[in-house]
């Protein structure tokens, strides 16, 4: 299931969303990850609730249902999210040995911690590690958990328990278990670590074999590659990227979004907004800034008409982040 750009540290970090399991046939449930590739969000949750309803030991519903959750961003999500958490709480109450629990508590949790400000989450994000840990402990091949448990790792600070080291040990070992998923997670250390050509070299030739958690990671982290390409002004690196991620998932927002944005890097206007376009008529496309980027695009070009119609209607939509709300705004200003 798509996660908003990384697992679900990446989620409750702000940041640009696993392994072969002991148990990997139950773990991603087909009609699920339907739904939610197509990002049906409101019909993946209440598919995944009905199912929970009926079968309360179902861990692919339960973790359709967290995941479901993660991913929104109306103005309804942080409700949405609370009373999510207060279910996957009683879950875990209720049938403590089921590792999809564990895994929604801690990852919701570190949303909702997050959004309270820094120092209550200093205070509580441990909560966040002891629920992967516990989802580990019940289950040791549980991807969620394992790939969460890593990005948390790489990105709490260290004083607050954070460890490279540890995210590495955690990725050798899963080496020898799952040699593809030590790939990923080895891949998502090197990313954060600012080496995205030897991340790459870690996924290249990795396929997912039908494995659907695999195949869900695999495309998180080639995403993660692209886009540390570009925030390392390799564009064209980039570029080769999300040409590919484009042509595996066309349906998929994401590809293009990414290769809108480094066409705008090398000033192929045209060819920016058009890969820009195609990722805003696409389900799912809520996730990424595209307005704010369209609006960069046509003001390079110099139609400013159209620049600052995106500007406008991205400073209106829910979820802008702070830093494309000042630029957009002094590009409005430049505009006149």
């Amino acid at each position: 299931m798509k996660r908003a750009g990384g697992r679900v540290l990446g989620v409750f970090l702000g940041l640009a969303g696993a392994v072969a399991p002991a148990a990997a046939d139950t773990l991603r449930d087909p009609a699920l990850q339907a739904l939610a590739d197509a990002h049906r969000l409101g019909e993946l949750e209440q598919a995944a609730l009905a199912r929970v309803a009926a079968h309360p030991d179902d861990g692919s519903a339960w973790l359709a249902y967290a995941e479901s959750t993660l991913a929104q961003t109306g103005t309804d999500a942080p409700a949405r999210r609370a009373a999510a958490l207060t279910r996957l709480e009683a879950c875990v109450h209720q049938t403590p040995k089921l590792a999809a629990c564990h895994y929604g508590v801690g990852a919701l949790a570190g949303v909702q911690i997050l959004s309270q400000g820094m120092l209550k989450a200093a205070l509580g994000i441990g909560r966040v590690r002891d629920e992967f840990t516990q989802a580990l402990a019940l289950d040791a091949g549980y991807a969620p958990a394992r790939s969460g448990l890593v990005q948390w790792y790489l990105m709490v600070p260290g004083l607050a328990g954070g460890s490279v080291s540890k995210a590495r040990e955690i990725a050798q070992a899963e080496v020898q278990r799952a040699p593809a998923y030590g790939k990923v997670l080895t891949a998502m250390i090197l990313a954060f670590d600012n080496k995205p050509a030897d991340a790459e070299r870690q996924l290249a030739g990795l396929q997912s074999g039908g494995d659907l958690e695999l195949a869900d990671e695999l495309r998180e982290q080639w995403l993660t590659v692209g886009f540390a390409y570009l925030q390392d002004k390799q564009v064209a690196n980039a570029r080769s990227v999300f040409e590919r991620l484009v042509q595996d998932r066309p349906d998929q927002p994401d590809g293009h979004y990414g290769l809108g944005r480094a066409l705008t890097e090398q000033q192929q206007w045209d060819a920016a907004i058009a890969e820009l376009q195609r990722a805003a008529a696409l389900p799912g496309h809520e996730a990424y800034p595209i307005d704010y980027r369209l609006g960069v695009a046509c003001q390079g070009k110099g139609d400013n008409t159209q620049a600052r119609a995106a500007f406008v209607r991205y400073l209106s939509a829910p979820g802008a982040n702070r830093p494309n709300i000042d630029d957009a705004k002094r590009r409005l200003a430049d505009l006149g």
